[in-house]
């Protein structure tokens, strides 16, 4: 179980940092800190779009609270509070999929294509409840797991995530060759 950190730090960890490999288990609203989480949100939202994501869990920052950032094709930067998945939809669709801990490593993943969500936004009042699908969906999923101390590289085989590695250090070097000119 990790405790809540005394100083909010709102910058990417090792892939290897504890809070990636462990369940998110502080509810951001009777956590013992005195946390301005519409500011906190701020912040997660300016690391998310400085590193182009569009999505970021807090232990990706080292917290374990219960709590992401996403940004909704329709609605824009939501900030999710404690979220549930209701329901999968039978069809699912495999795309690829990239993570702001493991920069330029791409992974063909399947998942299912709609899901059925609960979450509570910053005021801790507002419920919000839906089917999400394409992008929303596939964002909430992969951040969900990122609650539940899992990441996008335990849904595929050894063999791909090999060869997805291959690929970024093929693609690094190309760039290093290339700024070398």
């Amino acid at each position: 179980m990790l405790e809540p950190t005394d100083k909010w730090l709102c910058e990417l960890v090792e892939p290897r940092h504890p809070a990636l490999h462990t369940p998110a288990n502080i509810d951001p609203f009777t956590a013992p800190d005195d946390a301005n989480w519409a500011q906190r949100e701020v912040d997660m939202f300016e690391l998310m779009h400085k590193r182009h994501g569009i999505g970021l869990a807090s232990p990706q920052i080292g917290n374990s609270y219960t709590m992401f950032v996403m940004n909704m094709q329709d609605t824009g930067d939501v900030g999710v509070y404690n979220p549930k998945i209701l329901e999968f939809s039978e069809e699912t669709i495999q795309m690829e999929e990239g993570c702001l801990t493991f920069p330029l490593l791409y992974i063909h993943v399947t998942r299912p294509e709609k899901v059925k969500v609960s979450y509570t936004l910053y005021d801790g009042k507002t419920e919000v409840e839906g089917w999400l699908e394409g992008m929303d969906s596939r964002c909430f999923q992969h951040e969900f797991e990122h609650l539940q101390g899992k990441l996008f590289l335990d849904n595929v085989s050894e063999l791909k995530l090999q060869r997805a590695m291959k690929k970024r250090d093929k693609y690094l070097k190309e760039i290093q060759r290339k700024v070398k000119i």
